[in-house]
């Protein structure tokens, strides 16, 4: 990828994931952030989005004015926001006393503090819009196939008789109204910062206190969360003290 635009993102070394995985997370998402700069205050848009070699591929509505006034190639920053949580210093067992079941020992008592475990993507690169309509077809087509076919694989069964839903099920007059609406978006991507935050700096009793406690408040980020640090690579070997 051409490091052609400035680009940062702080993100510890322990905690950075590579572009396959990256890929996985905006798969798994969907949809993403696009965020663009102007005279004031950045704009953002939440898009359905394609990854495809190294562009990201999406689309807006002719009436979004963050895109329909772009002209040439802007810099731009899209933002894949994975499963996110809370993490309570009540589950760090090596800072809780051992009169609660804690494992602190000397000065270690109380030493914790709150802080919140998330799996997000960051990618930097060059918008272009465009308004080619048979490029635009095959795009939102592709879109609409990719996600209902998830949806179907997973499970419908009050219309699972049907099968996935395709564009070529739209009228034809419809389809080009509708293509008439909307604008095409291309990022030529220079830069990926893959972060996911996972409590891999904590020792193995805090991070199996965090997974238990985000079991037992069970909501489905916290679940999702925990299974996701069930599989991160900690920081510390936890065969050594």
């Amino acid at each position: 990828m051409t490091k052609d635009i400035a680009s940062y993102v702080y993100c510890p070394a322990s905690q950075r994931v590579d572009e396959a995985q990256s890929r996985d997370l905006l798969e798994a998402c969907g949809a993403a952030l696009w965020i663009t700069s102007g005279d004031g205050a950045p704009s953002a848009t939440l898009l359905p989005t394609m990854w495809r070699g190294d562009l990201l591929i999406a689309h807006a509505s002719d009436h979004n004015e963050q895109f329909a006034i772009i002209e040439g190639e802007v810099p731009c920053r899209v933002l894949v926001q994975g499963s996110d949580a809370y993490i309570s210093p009540r589950w760090y067992q090596s800072v809780q006393p051992a009169s609660e079941g804690g494992a602190a020992r000397g000065r270690a008592e109380g030493r914790g503090v709150g802080t919140w475990n998330y799996k997000q993507v960051q990618i930097a690169g060059v918008l272009t819009v465009h308004r080619d309509r048979e490029r635009l077809r095959r795009e939102v087509s592709e879109l609409g196939a990719l996600h209902d076919e998830l949806r179907f694989g997973e499970g419908c069964p009050a219309d699972a008789h049907r099968g996935p839903w395709t564009a070529s099920e739209l009228p034809g007059d419809y389809f080009d109204a509708m293509l008439r609406g909307i604008v095409g978006l291309e990022l030529r991507i220079t830069d990926v910062v893959g972060r996911f935050k996972l409590s891999q700096n904590r020792t193995e009793v805090d991070r199996e206190g965090a997974i238990t406690g985000l079991g037992e408040r069970g909501r489905p980020r916290d679940l999702a969360v925990a299974e996701a640090m069930r599989t991160a690579t900690p920081l510390y070997d936890p065969t050594t003290d």
